[in-house]
C-alpha cells in the first residue's frame, strides 16, 4: 500500500473516531418539570378526540455542535396506553387506531437537519426517519424543535438533557386504517395530528 493511501484511510479513520467521540446518546427519561408526552388528535364532524400518553422510550445519538451528523436514533410509544379522560372514549380512540392489535408506534431516525445546539436556546430543524403505524412503515420527513438544557443545578435538575417537540399529521388511510362508517351524522376524518413533547437525558 502506497504511502498516500495510508495516509487517506487513517485521515478517514480520524474523522469517523471523531465523529463517534463528539456524539453523546440521550435517552428518553422521566424528567419532573417537562414530563415526556404524546398526542393523538382525531376529529369528527362534531367531535373530537385527543388521546394523550407518557408511555415513551427512546433514544438520539446527538452532536451539540452539529446535530446533522446525528444518524441515530428512536422513539417508541404505546398505543394501548392512551387516554382521552373518559374509558369509554379510550376504547373508540385505541379501536380507531387498532391499537391492541398495533400496540406501538415507533419513528427510526435516519437523519437530522439543525443548526448547533446552545445551551439553553431552542433551536428549530427537522428529523427524516421510518415512522411505523398499524404494521406499516413509511420514510416521512418532520419538524422538530431541540432545546440542549446543560447541568446547571443539580438540585433542579441533574445531568445534561436534550428536550425536543415535534407535530406532524398523517393520514390514516395511508398506514392501512380502516375508518369507521358514519354514524349520526358523525364522520371521522382521515387525518391524523400527532404532537410530541419530551425530555431525554445524556447517558
Amino acid at each position: 500500500m502506497n504511502r498516500k493511501l495510508v495516509a487517506l484511510s487513517l485521515a478517514a479513520a480520524g474523522v469517523l473516531f471523531a465523529a463517534s467521540v463528539d456524539a453523546r446518546t440521550f435517552k428518553v427519561q422521566p424528567e419532573y418539570h417537562n414530563p415526556t408526552e404524546v398526542s393523538f388528535t382525531s376529529k369528527a364532524s362534531v367531535v373530537r378526540l385527543v388521546g394523550r400518553t407518557s408511555k415513551v422510550e427512546g433514544f438520539s445519538e446527538i452532536d451539540i455542535n452539529n446535530p446533522s451528523k446525528s444518524p441515530k436514533g428512536e422513539i417508541s410509544v404505546d398505543l394501548t396506553t392512551l387516554d382521552t379522560g373518559i374509558a369509554l372514549r379510550n376504547e373508540h380512540m385505541i379501536d380507531l387506531i387498532e391499537g391492541k392489535k398495533y400496540p406501538k408506534a415507533t419513528f427510526k431516525v435516519k437523519s437530522i437537519k439543525a443548526p448547533k445546539l446552545v445551551a439553553n436556546e431552542g433551536v428549530e430543524g427537522s428529523a427524516t426517519g421510518d415512522f411505523n403505524l398499524h404494521g406499516v412503515t413509511k420514510t416521512i420527513t418532520v419538524p422538530i424543535s431541540l432545546q440542549y438544557l446543560p447541568e446547571e443545578d443539580p438540585n433542579y435538575r441533574a445531568g445534561d438533557w436534550v428536550g425536543f417537540s415535534s407535530n406532524f399529521k398523517i393520514k390514516l388511510s395511508d398506514y392501512g386504517i380502516p375508518l369507521p362508517k358514519p354514524m349520526f351524522g358523525i364522520k371521522v376524518a382521515d387525518e391524523l395530528s400527532i404532537q410530541i413533547d419530551g425530555m431525554a437525558k445524556g447517558i
